[in-house]
Parts: C-alpha cells; structure tokens; sequence
C-alpha cells in the first residue's frame, strides 16, 4: 500500500522548496569549490586555516553568522578518542634523480598529491637515498634487519601497513606507486594513517611520496636501465602541537535559537568532489535561507540551523564531545561527495539511512524532499535509497550522544571511472545542476527539522508507525526480530517528542502511546510462532552501560585492545546499543538483524553470523578501554528491593513528598531511572503527590515546558516526561508534579515567584509535605530558598530578570524570572543536615546504595530560617540580575 506524504510536508514541497531550488546557483557554487581547492589541496595545516577564512568570508557573505572553534591538537594517548595527536605545515617536497642521470621526479609544489600525509620530514639539505624496488612482502621479509638502511623504497603495495617494516629495516624514504583505475597519470592521496599514525606504529618514522602509475612504471624502467639509482630527497615539514578548526555557518533560529540541526561537511581533504563539494553546499544553503528570509518569501526557521566543515570525524566529534549544550542536535545530515556529473555517479544521487538504532523518520523525510526536488529540477539524476553506511561521519548518528544523521552523497564509481582520493579529483568532475539540486533539497530538509512542531510531530508519528505496520503485515518475525522493529519504532517516536512546541500535551503524549502500543502488538504477533527459549551464560548476561560518547578509532587505541575488538567481527555502533537495560546477549540479537532485517528494506552488511563469544570480547575490550563498564545482573536493584527500602525509610501511602535524587548514588537499576520513579510512586500510592525539581538552572535560552530537559539528573528527567506529569511554568526553576494533588502544586508559578509561599515547594512546605534526599543531602533541598524568601533575604529577587517561555499556544513570551544572588551565602546550608540530625527530625536510611534522609518539608524550612534570620539583615550580598 502506498503512503501518503504527510500533509506538511506536502506543504513544505508545494511552498517553500520552488523557491529554494531557484535560489541556488551551480555557478556559485563551484567559483566556492575552486576557492576551498586553492588551500585544502595542499594537506597542509597552515593551508587548512586559510581555508578557514575562505569559509568563513563565505559564510558572512552568505548572511549567516559564523563560528570557527579551534581544536588542539595532542592529547588523551590510547584512550580510543579521535585525537589528531600533532600538526604539520608542508613547505616544500621534492624528489631527484642524481645518479647516474638527473631528472626530476617529483615536486609537491607542482602537485601536493605527491606527498604522503604525516610524512616525516628531512634534514634542510636533503638525503641521497639508493633506489630499491620491492613489490612483494617475501621480497621484504628476506632481508636482513638493516637491509634497507639508507635507501628509499618505490612499491606497489599499501604503505600503511607498510610502513613499520619499511622502517624496521632501516629504510629512510617510500615512494609508493598509485593505482587509480582508468586514471594512469593520476597521484592517489595517500596517507600514514587516517587522523595520525596508528598507536600501533607511532615510533615509525618515515618519508613518504606517491606517485602515479605511470610515473611509477617510468621510474622502474629507468631503474632497470641503469641497474641502480641514486635519489635526493627533501622533505621541509614542520610539526608541532598546533589546532584544526571546525567552521559553522549558522542560519540562526527565531524561536529557539539554543535548539540546532546540523548538517556536516568535512573539510582538509584535496578532491573537488570529495569533498570540497559537501562545504560549498553548506555554504550555498546558508545563502538560500537567508535570501529567501530577507526576501520576506520564507519565515526564519524555529530552531538554528547550524553547518559544520571540519576534520573528518575528528573535527566533528571533539566539537560535539567537547561544546557544551543543553541537549544534542536534534537530527541533521552529513554532506559528503555532491554534485558529481551524472556521467561520473551513474546519475544516482544516493540518500543513505541514519545509524540502525537512531530515530528512522530523519531519513524518511530528506527522501520524501528529495523526491520532490528531483521532481521539479531536471539535473540527470535519480534518487536512490540506501542503507546506512560508516563513512564514519555517520558514527556522528550515536543515538545516546549524537543525533539521526542520513547521508547524501553522488559517490558512485560509474563507467569505469573513478577518481575517488586522487588527483583526478578535479572540478570538471562536477555538475552546477546537480549542485543545485542538492543544494536546494538539502536545505529544505534542513528547513523543515529545524521548523516543526507539535502538528508534525503528530503527523510523523502517525506516517511512522502507518509504515511500519505496513511491512509488519504479514510478516513471520524471529522474538528478536520482533524486539528489533519494536525498538526502531520506540527510538523514533521517543526521538519526535525533542519537537514538541505548544498544543495539548496530555493529547499528543497520548497519540504516541496508543501508536506505541499499536507496533508493539503487531510484533508480538509477529514472532508469536517462536517459542525459542535462550540460556545464556552468566557472562552473556551481562548488562554494558556506556561511559563514553562514539566508539574508538583503532589508531589511538592500544593495539592489544585493538586487536580483540578487530577480531570479535562487531561493527564500531554494536557499542550504541549499550544503555544499561539490556544483556549482552540480548545486543548480540539486536546487532544480527541489522544484517537480516525483515522489516527493512535495505538490509545492512553480509548476513554472516556473528558468534555470541566474539560480542563477550567485543565488550570486554571496550570495556578496558573505558567505553562502558560491565554490570553484573545479580547487582542490579529491582524496583521491589527499592520501594522496600523507601517503606522502611519512612515514605507512606497518600505522602506527599518532592525528591531531590541521584541516580549514581543508589546504583545500577533494573530499566534506569524510570524504575526508580515507578518505585517512589508505588511506595507513595494513589493517594500521594510526588514533586521533583524540573530545573534548567538558566541553562535554556527558552523554556519549553514540552521539550526542555531539566539539569537535575536522570530521575527528574524521566519523571517529568510522563503522560501523567504535571510541569510548571517557571522558565529556570520549574517543578513536576504527579498524582492527585499535581496541578494544584504546580499553578500559576511564574507569576506566584519561584519560591514564594504559594509556589510549589512553598505549598508543600505549608501543606505538610516531606522532602526526600536520596543519594543527596540538604544542600540540593530547594525549599530552604522559600526559607530565606520569608525571612526576607535581599539576596533573592523572584522577579528581576527576564525569560523566554514557549506558551501553550506556540508563542514564546517574556515573563520575570528570578534573579539568584552574586555571591555566597555567608551562613553554609551544610549546618542544615547537621541540625536536623541533632534535632531528630531526619529519618536516615539506605535505598539501594544510596544514603537518604526524610525530612518534614516544614522543619527544614525552619531550621534555615533560624539560621538566617539574623544574617540576613546586614548581609551585603544582593542579587545578580542580568545575563548568566
């Protein structure tokens, strides 16, 4: 059955992207090509920041703002981190012909192709170096340790792997012979290691030239005819701990501007189509959207569209590791070998899939737009769906750390021609009307994640879930299987609830649930024939919680662990699907059907099994390496075990009782921080009201009481996100509330004051309610601030800054927001516990690992008072009002 395109969507391609599609300029676009050519081409740091400036002249030019953000270089050895460990500046490179004959071989100031990147360098004069011919490894291992002292190697094999024992046996220089298909006079780029060279051969040093076949098979005759030569080389190169730069072009937002998408192109590399192409394509979808805006024909989109060009992986992901945010991006793409000409790429323009486990629609709905421009816009191509694939930018589709992030790409090799990493990379390879088709679909796909609401997310979850059922129909699945699609729909309408913008919460929460529980019924009909029971190991049973975002590059991880983790056979995002909930076993299962997946149409890899011990190994090596930690079943707490504990720490049904938590305290919990929620309301009942502080602590430039997450740890942040939780309105310090009592709670709080009497700490301080420190103690107690409000304090305005909240209505508006005091309390809250306990009026406990105390919300907030009260009147501390 065919689908439907959802009805915004139908709208954005109807509307907006006519106008887009004519606004890009193929003609534009490669004059930008050819001005990122002039520097990226010669692998060169220093030339790598010029094309810093070139984007960022763009960039300004464009009308978008720009950020360049400098990454140092060095660093965190053997951690697995994607570190470029130094910098080099290239400035001359030259090889010779001394003897018997002189001839110029080479010089990179012609063609930089010639050198290999991380090539060491020479003395300033140069080397003379004899000439050996070697092209296979029995050629190599026969010689004696120091069998090449002093020589310079020309090979066709792959220098990489080469090198060390090239160097181990004395060699100084390689001169390694391309093979570029269909391209005989082209130089292959080439390259020691990717980012660096490889732990594994770091104290390898060698210098390195490519050259094309034809030169190559010159220089072997020439060898032969003279039988020997004498090369001089000359290297001048310059390493030194110095930075790489990630440039963003931002299209910034008029809602929600701290809220972003990100489209990522990689920079430093010397090819026209890979990938000078992907950063003049952000460039020119900067110029689109704000054209288009100043024009007054497209409205500035809600969120900030962001364009990153950057290192390959290593710039992207130590900006996204190392930037701080709120939350990640929201979704995005990463641009990567555009605008081929259709004779180059067979006429595909490809759209590859976000990462397995990242939220599916991203990619569903760039589909749906490029279909649509390809429709309007005659450019040779066609669009093809594709499955996912590392290119590894994509790894950046890590769905605990990073965000759904598909693919578009004209890399094709097409009638046996192929340029792909050479100096055949040229700008004739490349197509204006495809550029500007790219341009433009891209752009409003970007557009429209950046621009949704509540109204699509709606739309989305109901064209997702109408998808997958369709290819659920039917269908015969494995248990695991089943658990596979189940989790792909889970991740996708979890993912959607990060667009929520005004509207009815409790309508559209329960629009996804009934949709949830639609697929889950369908999949367990599906897999209802098997009744396979699994007994896994002790070990297998296992449950990995990751502690760390990505997964590792082999060349900065210690080859014994790189070893084990090449060897179990595992892809790099097997890791993604560690969340602390499920076993090892249970992610083995997982990770198969991404290779034999029924409900999918583009299965991923060969299908070939991998066994269950090769994932023990795969786990236990990252786990070495720091990437997660390994958690034993029998210590992982129920929520029986925990809401005993909370009985006997004193909490009663029909209790109202605000927690101040954390997570790490109590230990590892079966399901995570949701269990520890579930708990604490079984152990309250129906009858009592749980409260929790929904803070951001200033750290949302707007407060969308939907979407914004709280700072105050793992279990508010699950507990405010329920259906059946009440969130106030206060723009920096809200609170959420669930069960009978919740909406009086958390009432007209903005207006009340953030810790007036009737605010919803005050009224649980006045109502009788408790305050439970679990894993914490009373310095994170909030309600000792409505202590210091009544006394009064002069420290403390409720009202004195400004905030931006997002209305019920999707309008976001001005309220008065507390103004915190600018400097510290001369009286210590840590007396508040020490008091408390002298007095008796604290119930102590474990609940799970976690120390806890029980307090009468009325008694913590007398004792501040009397610790304040006669403070307060000649303290000079006074509020901080202003921006944070």
């Amino acid at each position: 059955m065919t689908q439907h395109t959802p009805v915004s969507i139908d709208r954005l391609n109807g509307e907006y992207l006519p106008g887009m599609l004519a606004a890009a300029r193929g003609d534009r676009m490669l004059q930008d090509v050819a001005a990122i050519l002039h520097t990226d081409r010669w692998n060169s740091f220093d030339q790598f920041h010029r094309t810093t400036k070139t984007l960022e002249q763009q960039y300004r030019d464009a009308g978008a703002e720009v950020e360049v953000d400098a990454i140092q270089t060095g660093g965190r050895l053997g951690t697995g981190r994607w570190i470029i460990q130094e910098a080099a500046d290239v400035n001359t490179a030259t090889v010779d012909v001394v003897e018997p004959v002189n001839q110029r071989l080479l010089d990179y100031l012609e063609n930089p192709w010639h050198l290999i990147q991380w090539s060491a360098g020479t003395p300033r004069e140069g080397r003379h170096c004899r000439l050996v011919v070697l092209d296979t490894m029995d050629e190599l291992e026969r010689l004696p340790r120091d069998g090449l002292t002093g020589c310079a190697v020309l090979t066709a094999l792959g220098v990489r792997e080469l090198m060390p024992k090239l160097a181990d046996k004395g060699a100084v220089a390689v001169l390694a012979e391309s093979d570029v298909p269909n391209n005989p006079d082209a130089v292959a780029w080439t390259k020691f290691g990717w980012g660096a060279i490889s732990m594994r051969h770091a104290t390898a040093r060698l210098v390195g030239f490519a050259l094309s076949r034809n030169q190559g098979r010159q220089l072997r005759a020439l060898a032969a005819e003279h039988q020997g030569l004498t090369l001089h080389i000359k290297a001048d190169i310059r390493k030194y701990v110095g930075a790489h730069d990630v440039v963003s072009g931002i299209v910034r937002g008029s809602a929600d501007p701290q809220d972003e998408v990100w489209a990522i192109a990689h920079s430093a590399e010397p090819g026209a189509i890979d990938n000078a192409s992907g950063m003049a394509l952000t460039v020119e979808i900067a110029r689109i959207l704000e054209e288009l805006i100043a024009a007054g024909t497209l409205p500035r989109p809600r969120r900030t569209i962001r364009l990153l060009c950057g290192y390959e992986c290593y710039g992207f992901f130590a900006y996204l590791e190392r930037r701080r945010r709120l939350q990640t991006p929201l979704a995005g793409v990463c641009i990567d070998s555009v605008g081929s000409q259709p004779a180059v790429c067979d006429g595909r323009l490809e759209w590859h899939d976000s990462i397995p486990m990242s939220a599916g629609f991203a990619a569903e709905i760039g589909a749906m737009v490029l279909a649509a421009a390809l429709q309007r816009r005659d450019s040779g191509y066609r669009l093809y769906r594709e499955p996912f694939v590392s290119t590894s930018d994509t790894l950046i589709g890590d769905r605990q750390y990073g965000f759904p992030c598909p693919w578009i790409t004209t890399h094709r090799r097409g009638r046996g021609f192929d340029a792909y990493h050479s100096s055949a990379d040229t700008l004739s390879l490349l197509s204006g009307a495809g550029l500007e088709t790219c341009a433009g679909g891209t752009a409003a796909y970007l557009y429209y994640i950046a621009n949704m609401g509540t109204e699509e997310v709606g739309q989305l979850a109901e064209w997702e879930t109408a998808r997958i059922l369709a290819q659920l129909q039917g269908v015969r699945l494995t248990r695991a299987e089943a658990l596979y699609a189940d989790a792909a729909h889970d991740t996708s309408l979890q993912r959607l609830k990060r667009w929520l913008w005004g509207g009815d919460r409790a309508a559209i929460l329960g629009q996804l649930e009934s949709a949830r529980a639609q697929v889950t019924a369908a999949c367990e009909q599906a897999a209802a024939h098997d009744r396979t029971q699994r007994r896994p190991t002790a070990a297998a049973r296992r449950v990995p919680r990751r502690t760390a975002p990505l997964s590792p590059t082999m060349e900065n991880t210690p080859p014994a662990i790189a070893d084990r983790i090449s060897a179990a056979g595992a892809k790099p995002w097997a890791l993604f699907w560690a969340d602390g909930r499920r076993s090892i076993a249970e992610i083995a299962d997982l990770a198969a059907c991404e290779s034999r997946d029924s409900v999918n149409p583009h299965p991923l890899g060969s299908g070939k099994k991998i066994e269950l011990e090769h994932y023990l190994e795969y786990f236990d090596a990252h786990a070495e390496l720091g990437y997660c930690e390994l958690i034993e079943p029998a210590a992982m707490l129920s929520r029986v075990r925990l809401v005993r504990d909370l009985r006997a720490l004193g909490l009663e049904p029909g209790m109202d009782v605000m927690v101040h938590s954390s997570l790490s305290a109590i230990g590892h919990v079966k399901g995570g921080a949701e269990t520890v929620v579930e708990a604490l309301l079984q152990a309250i009942g129906r009858r009592g009201t749980l409260l929790m502080p929904s803070f951001n602590h200033r750290a949302a430039q707007v407060y969308n009481p939907l979407a914004t997450p709280t700072t105050n740890g793992a279990i508010p942040d699950a507990m405010w996100r329920r259906r059946d939780a009440v969130r106030s309105d206060h723009p920096t310090h809200a609170v959420a509330a669930i069960g009978p009592r919740a909406a009086e709670y958390t009432r007209d709080h903005t207006a009340n004051g953030v810790w007036a009497a009737d605010s919803p700490i005050g009224r649980l301080i006045h109502g009788g309610g408790y305050i439970l420190a679990l894993g914490t103690d009373h310095n994170t107690s909030t309600a000792y601030h409505v202590a210091e409000i009544s006394v009064p304090c002069r420290c403390i305005d409720m009202f004195a800054n400004t905030n931006a909240v997002v209305q019920p209505d999707g309008q976001v508006v001005s309220v008065a927001g507390l103004a915190f005091r600018g400097g510290a309390c001369p009286v210590p809250t840590s007396k508040l516990d020490e008091t408390l306990d002298r007095r008796g009026q604290q119930r102590r406990g474990k609940v799970g690992h976690a120390d806890a105390g029980l307090v009468l919300a009325k008694d913590l907030w007398t004792v501040r008072r009397e610790h304040i009260l006669d403070v307060c009147p000649t303290c000079t501390v006074r509020p901080k009002i202003g921006p944070r």
